[in-house]
């Protein structure tokens, strides 16, 4: 997990290396310190990187040349099948100098050009650059898990891992979409969606979610570090940490509430049982309170939900940065795939809702975790929003899902053995109930004057007072003014469209 900002001229002209090292000051939490505000100038460009290193530690600094220098590349986030990548290469005839991933990109992009995407399993935002022909591949991974963001400035482009880099430019940014790749030659979606033959039997069906599951933990602990889960108790979590613990001999769970919330009693029990470490940290409300405006500042949105989700989750990444972690495993996305919220049971469509939700997590869940966790330079690994768990949840009919009055009915049923059934069957708590917040700070923001210019409250569906407030610090931090309130969307029939309606789940 890297911070990276870059400045692209499309003309003659050269740029200066002041507005990347500024934008990369501003983000400087996404790295360590020894590897922080590296910058490379070259013909046409200025590549810049704060580096968090974990794979190839002590040699990958970045920005990275390949073997010729004649690419550089900046890049954020983790291939989980470089080991692979770079013995088919190297078979192909491309000479490595380093074991990381970040080298992979570059051979690879000689290899296989703007279709490179396409080979990588990972999470990423990366920049490769080639000085000679000042051609370019801009690419984010399929789901956003990594955030990307960009602006254009005349003939200038810039690049970035945060709104708040553009701070210094002037300059208004927009979101790279995930799944895209940008050049040259223009802007393209390269990733589709991929048919998936969903098994008939009950048995094979959930045997083919555990070893997809189970998989997908397995490549984000393979590292000698230690490895963090952010752990409620919930079967999202105790799904991820009863896997992690298979597959890596240093784990420890990592739980947040206020004293006596039942998810904090439910995680000491399970951590006793299971023979994990645990390490709990009771939230104090009128920190929460006090730190409210720097939470809508750093996680950049106005969601409610998601700055309550965050406020609870900043101090647990704290605590993971104490214990001296920087890979931590997160649940999110599981709720989305596996209708996990209450809306999914009387959705007119909840097949079109998990797809909608899925793809906009970017935007929600997704953007929170990278803040919280880069805060404090961590960083978030997210097992369920792995393409092939992905491609089987997206293909399961409803029927898998929904069960009984059961909501993530398969997910439960694949789970049972790994972890004891007193959490695989655990009713869903939401997180205000599970962590003791309930709606305290929801409450507090009620309170507090706030407005909104009408036109911009109505064009994207806020009526709440707590959220004129939040939308209002916001806008205070300077950040562009949204254009929808993503929180709020589901499928109208009547309209062919998205409409809003309230979702106050978590």
């Amino acid at each position: 997990m890297c911070g990276i900002a870059a400045e692209l001229c499309t003309g003659a002209e050269q740029p200066g290396t002041d507005r990347v090292r500024a934008m990369l000051t501003a983000v400087r939490h996404r790295g360590d310190p020894v590897h922080y505000g590296r910058t490379r100038s070259l013909p046409g460009a200025v590549l810049g990187s704060n580096r968090l290193a974990i794979v190839a530690r002590d040699e990958a600094d970045q920005p990275m040349p390949d073997a010729d220098d004649r690419l550089w590349v900046v890049f954020n986030g983790e291939i989980y099948n470089h080991d692979e990548l770079r013995r088919e290469l190297t078979g192909r005839g491309h000479r490595f100098r380093t074991e990381s991933d970040t080298e992979v990109l570059l051979c690879g992009y000689r290899e296989w050009g703007y279709d490179l995407p396409n080979h990588l399993d990972g999470v990423f935002a990366f920049l490769i650059y080639d000085p000679a022909t000042r051609d370019y591949l801009c690419a984010r991974d399929r789901f956003g898990v990594k955030p990307l963001y960009w602006a254009r400035d005349g003939t200038t482009m810039l690049l970035a891992s945060e709104l708040k880099a553009f701070g210094t430019t002037g300059c208004p940014p927009l979101e790279f979409p995930p799944g895209h790749t940008m050049s040259r030659a223009g802007r393209r979606r390269y990733d589709e969606r991929r048919s998936v033959s969903v098994p008939g039997e009950e048995d094979e069906v959930v045997a083919e979610l555990f070893g997809r599951l189970d998989d997908a933990v397995a490549k984000r602990v393979r590292t000698d570090l230690p490895i963090g889960v952010i752990y409620s108790g919930g079967v999202d979590s105790a799904a991820v940490l009863g896997l992690a613990i298979r597959h890596h001999p240093d784990v420890t769970a990592i739980s947040v509430g206020f004293p006596g919330a039942p998810d904090l009693d439910i995680a000491v029990r399970s951590c006793a049982d299971l023979g994990v470490r645990h390490v709990v940290h009771h939230l104090d409300y009128d920190e929460l309170v006090a730190h409210l405006p720097e939470t809508v500042r750093q996680i950049e949105t106005f969601e409610v939900i998601d700055i309550m989700d965050a406020s609870v989750m900043t101090p647990a990444f704290a605590v993971a940065r104490e214990l001296g972690l920087k890979v931590v495993l997160v649940g999110d996305g599981s709720d989305e795939l596996f209708a996990g919220y209450e809306l999914f049971r009387d959705h007119p469509d909840p097949v079109e809702l998990m797809r909608y939700r899925v793809m906009n997590l970017y935007r929600t869940d997704l953007q929170r975790v990278d803040r919280t966790s880069m805060l404090h330079s961590v960083e978030a690994r997210v097992p369920f929003l792995d393409p092939a768990v992905v491609d089987i949840a997206w293909h399961l009919p409803m029927s898998w899902k929904l069960r009984d009055g059961i909501e993530k009915w398969v997910l439960r049923k694949a789970i049972e053995g790994v972890v004891p059934d007193y959490l695989a069957w655990r009713p869903k708590i939401r997180m205000p109930q599970g962590t003791g917040l309930l709606f305290q700070l929801i409450e507090y923001a009620r309170r507090q004057a706030g407005t909104v210019e009408p036109e911009l409250a109505d064009r994207i569906g806020l009526d709440r007072p707590e959220a004129a407030y939040f939308l209002r610090q916001y806008l205070n931090h300077g950040y562009p003014a949204p254009s929808a309130a993503y929180r709020r969307a589901g499928w109208d029939f009547a309209s062919n469209g998205y409409f809003l309606f309230e979702d106050s789940s978590t």
